[in-house]
């Protein structure tokens, strides 16, 4: 049985309306001033939309834990930042996104990239040579720590103000499942292949956070691989 943090019961219904409101707010900051609307280079456009997106979350997540520090006294350690047990663990999530790492090169950046079958396959590298593969690995590795913020404040809202919250009231099964569907929604993506890979991000990412005693950090290491993947192999910048 999932035990549940003691924060949970601290917290009010206009905790959460504070939450949500400054979490939809800065996505909508993020949108607003997206640089795709006025720098015409695709992956430069992109690219300053990532760290626009970059700063916008970090900003959110210093006030969440600045708000719960001084309203509750709550700790880091409170709200999911642990390293405990975390680079034995860590290993099998490296295992993981290694083998995620190669089926999409093989099975669908190799494939794509010497055809025009799918309209949706604009990644930022396309793999038709050992040189393209080895250049992508150096923003693949420079980029992780950037896009790191950004799924940790994604990661903060899932585990703790949607599952938690969920699992409160409800079976842990139920409150897992609820919570990966509401995951589209609160990112607001609703495209229908977006929402399948969110899911499957979110199921995980859920377990992830029960099996590492409630780290947010081991869910958002696996889930900046992830993102890293599918943008830098198959969406392009757009994915995020």
């Amino acid at each position: 049985m999932s035990v549940k943090p003691k924060w949970i019961e601290k917290i009010n219904y206009k905790d959460i309306i504070i939450i949500y409101s400054l979490w939809f707010f800065s996505l909508f900051i993020n949108r607003y001033f997206s640089f795709t609307s006025f720098v015409t280079v695709p992956n430069l456009s992109g690219f300053f939309d990532l760290l626009s997106l970059f700063v916008i979350r970090l900003i959110f997540s210093g006030l969440i834990f600045t708000y719960f520090n001084l309203l509750y006294d709550l700790s880091i350690n409170d709200l999911g930042i642990t390293l405990k047990s975390f680079f034995k663990k860590i290993i099998k999530i490296i295992a993981y996104l290694t083998a995620l790492f190669g089926f999409i090169i093989i099975f669908i950046n190799l494939p794509l990239s010497t055809s025009n079958i799918s309209n949706i396959f604009k990644p930022v590298y396309q793999i038709t040579n050992l040189n393209t593969f080895v250049r992508s690995l150096f923003p693949f590795f420079t980029l992780y720590p950037i896009v790191m913020i950004i799924v940790f404040a994604e990661q903060l809202m899932l585990n703790l103000f949607v599952y938690e919250i969920f699992n409160y009231k409800l079976p842990t099964i139920i409150a897992k499942l609820f919570s990966s569907i509401f995951y589209s929604f609160i990112l607001l993506s609703f495209k229908t292949e977006k929402i399948l890979i969110l899911f499957i991000i979110a199921l995980i990412s859920i377990n992830l956070y029960e099996r590492t005693n409630k780290s947010l950090l081991f869910p958002t290491f696996f889930g900046t691989g992830f993102y890293l993947i599918y943008i830098l192999y198959i969406y392009g910048w757009n994915f995020i």
